[in-house]
């Protein structure tokens, strides 16, 4: 092992930073980016493993931390004890997840799919037993982020050097694909309410949108097979995602079909890439 980076020293709460690395050279180092469900860009030199900077993208509400050398502190009354509500946002679910976001160079920006819920959280005793551990019995009462708006999934940009949202866009079910960057300018999302968006990476405008089977899953991938350009999406019900418990909760207006498992491919259409010029001899 040649470094390690611990985001959260005595982390309780199931607020996970173990997901995707996205590798960027900003300003001449070699970084490594990484969000996970509290909503913090953390930014580290991929060669030392050292902190560099942090970026909080103003929604949580358990701790604090200095964007200068990472220093985390936990907010007053955010801190477990047995038998006592923690009023914590985000929930369990977090505010990103499993839907990976994405890089562009064209626009310096990361895409992060996000769900906006918190929760109201009372925790147990975890019995002490060879062989047990884990975060014990959770009574949970989850509800939508205050700033919410009454939407639960947002689909920003985020400038990589600034830390400043460029753009975002809302949707009344939760984020629930990986973000999809393309060397076009476009960027893709989904969301549990089977919609697939295809967005300009540089203002968000939405340039075109469809309806699927079921909920868009997993991630999207784009592709090229003689001569033209494919864009494949799973849909379907699986996966285990948080964002399949919250909707039924906390949306329960939003219905999805509850069957069918489907790859749908789209095709750009003709015309939509350019030619390649003859070359001279």
């Amino acid at each position: 092992m040649k470094w390690y980076y611990q985001h959260l020293p005595g982390e309780t709460q199931d607020m996970d930073e173990v997901f995707e690395n996205i590798l960027i050279d900003v300003g001449g180092r070699k970084s490594l980016f990484k969000m996970g469900k509290l909503g913090i860009l953390w930014q580290l030199d991929r060669t030392s493993g050292a902190f560099v900077h942090a970026t909080d993208i103003g929604y949580q509400n358990i701790v604090q931390v200095n964007p200068q050398n990472g220093k985390v502190t936990y907010l007053q009354g955010k801190i477990p004890q047995l038998g006592v509500e923690v009023d914590q946002c985000p929930s369990t679910a977090g505010f990103k997840s499993w839907r990976a976001m994405a890089f562009s160079p064209q626009t310096n920006a990361l895409y992060i799919p996000i769900n906006l819920n918190c929760e109201k959280a009372t925790f147990g005793p975890v019995p002490k037993v060879v062989g047990g551990g884990g975060t014990g019995p959770v009574r949970r009462r989850d509800y939508k982020h205050p700033e919410s708006k009454g939407s639960l999934g947002e689909f920003l940009a985020l400038d990589v050097k600034s830390g400043r949202i460029l753009w975002s866009h809302r949707t009344p079910s939760p984020s629930n694909t990986a973000a999809l960057t393309t060397g076009g300018g476009v960027v893709f999302g989904g969301d549990w309410d089977r919609h697939m968006y295809a967005y300009d990476a540089a203002t968000g405008k939405i340039l075109w949108q469809t309806r699927l089977p079921t909920s868009a899953q997993g991630f999207p991938i784009t592709y090229l097979a003689k001569g033209k350009q494919y864009v494949a999406v799973p849909a379907g019900i699986g996966g285990g995602s948080w964002s399949t418990l919250l909707p039924p909760e906390l949306a329960p207006e939003i219905r999805r079909p509850n069957s069918g498992n489907t790859l749908l491919v789209f095709a750009l259409p003709d015309g939509s890439i350019p030619k390649k010029e003859p070359q001279g001899r």
